[in-house]
């Protein structure tokens, strides 16, 4: 984390030092931040001259940026008071009020700081960044290939550190084989797989997910996810999804319907590899912050390699 400034005695001066702490704080959360910090919003506060006289604007101006910190987080407002130009500045507060008091701000920028990843439901929206479907038969390996692309790196940085994610799911329908249900049961079974800052997670109850997130990407792919078939005869088949990091600014997945099963025997005769049927789809959206105080732009998405390929 950032600096952690000491709290300011009764009948101490509210020092240009002590305020810019707080404000480089302040600042690493809401604006540009470094690394895993920085939600790529505009400051009000700023730092001051070391001679400089702490004012109530300079107070106001933080107020105004751990409020936008807050909405973000948890949806409402922080319980600072207004400082007002005629106030003098106490430590613990002012003319009684200990939500107008300097050490308020230094307490509200703790809980800011251990909620740095904390997005209120309120705050963010789900929608679809793009799919692919197929309709004809198969029983190879259908590919899904897309890479997201953002402005630069700093913003690759505030979606997800403002709590971003891909979201990525599939379905088959309308294949009532063994094989096709087979595959349907698959898909269902895991849920929405959950791409996140540092790790995945997924919300249904079958499949293996990897604790890789975007900070984890390398120049190679890393698999995120993998759910294998559930019926003893289609166990071979596979559903696989990785990930790996273009450039700075660029993430390219793959995801893949590897159909492995040789066949089985079904009565008699040589061994029979069923074709699967039906329309096949990978769905993926994002959840993106576009709150009121912070919101970020989408990336765009372009597809590499389409399900109907092949």
């Amino acid at each position: 984390m950032a600096l952690q400034p000491v709290r300011v005695n009764a009948q101490e001066i509210i020092t240009a030092a002590t305020y810019n702490s707080l404000q480089a704080r302040i600042e690493t959360i809401l604006g540009t931040g470094i690394s895993r910090l920085g939600y790529g919003q505009a400051v009000e506060s700023s730092q001051i001259s070391t001679s400089d006289i702490v004012t109530a604007s300079d107070i106001r101006k933080l107020k105004i940026d751990i409020n936008k910190i807050r909405v973000h987080q948890t949806g409402s407002n922080s319980n600072l008071d207004d400082v007002d130009p005629k106030d003098l500045i106490g430590a613990n507060d002012i003319d009684g009020n200990t939500d107008k008091g300097f050490n308020a701000y230094l307490s509200i920028i703790d809980t800011c700081e251990g909620d740095v990843y904390e997005i209120d439901e309120t705050q963010y929206t789900i929608e679809t960044a793009t799919t692919s479907v197929r309709y004809t038969a198969w029983n190879g390996t259908p590919v899904h290939s897309f890479t997201i692309t953002f402005d630069d790196a700093d913003h690759r940085r505030a979606f997800f550190n403002a709590g971003g994610e891909i979201h990525i799911s599939a379905e088959l329908v309308t294949d009532n084989s063994l094989k096709g249900t087979d595959w349907a049961t698959m898909l269902s079974a895991m849920g929405t797989i959950k791409f996140k800052r540092d790790t995945s997670a997924k919300t249904g109850a079958q499949g293996s997910v990897q604790p890789v997130g975007n900070y984890d990407l390398t120049s190679s792919y890393q698999t995120i996810f993998e759910r294998s078939g559930g019926a003893p005869e289609y166990a071979e088949n596979l559903y696989k999804i990785t990930a790996k990091e273009l450039s700075q600014k660029a993430i390219q997945f793959k995801i893949q319907f590897l159909d492995l099963d040789e066949g089985d025997q079904q009565g008699v005769g040589s061994p029979e590899d069923e074709q699967v049927v039906g329309m096949l789809e990978s769905t993926i959206k994002q959840l993106r912050p576009t709150g009121s105080a912070v919101s970020i732009n989408s990336p765009s998405y372009s597809t590499q390699t389409d399900l109907s390929s092949g």
